[in-house]
């Protein structure tokens, strides 16, 4: 698929200005619960490695994932906004 296919605002794993999450960064928090690798959000997004690297670094950024030995895991933020 390409980036043309999705919204824009959709495209990226981000927080939106209203402080909700993108749906881009609901679907790859539910993947990493349980804690999962790169390849298992690549998988679970139907979507190249490539273009989910970015999207896992801006996520650690923003507080959102941490490494849970080695894998990618919820934060204490990512459960409160996927609560919300």
């Amino acid at each position: 698929m390409t980036s043309d296919m999705y919204d824009a605002d959709e495209s990226v794993a981000a927080i939106k200005p209203d402080g909700s999450l993108t749906q881009t960064a609901k679907d790859i928090l539910r993947i990493c619960e349980p804690p999962a690798t790169e390849e298992d959000i690549a998988r679970g997004l139907v979507r190249h490695f490539s273009q989910v690297q970015p999207m896992v670094r801006d996520m650690l950024h923003l507080g959102l994932l941490e490494d849970v030995h080695g894998r990618l895991g919820l934060t204490v933020l990512a459960r409160e906004k996927l609560s919300a």
